[in-house]
């Protein structure tokens, strides 16, 4: 799984190779917050404040956490 830009201004976008299926993100701030849930594959952090959030990215049968940078 990939995130990218990273650090990013506005949007970070999720690529997962060799899967076409649903995936759902979760994103939280730092302190455990949960923000929101999508399904879309680009994500807009342009409401919230610089910082760290991490992403929750469900997808098949896997879970992977990743750390985004908003600058």
């Amino acid at each position: 799984m990939k995130t990218f830009p990273n650090p990013t201004k506005e949007n970070i976008s999720i690529s997962i190779n060799n899967f076409n299926g649903n995936i759902q993100t979760e994103v939280f701030d730092f302190i455990g917050n949960r923000l929101q849930v999508t399904n879309e594959t680009t994500i807009s952090l342009r409401d919230y404040s610089k910082g760290i959030y991490i992403l929750k990215v469900a997808y098949g049968n896997r879970v992977e956490e990743v750390k985004v940078i908003k600058e």
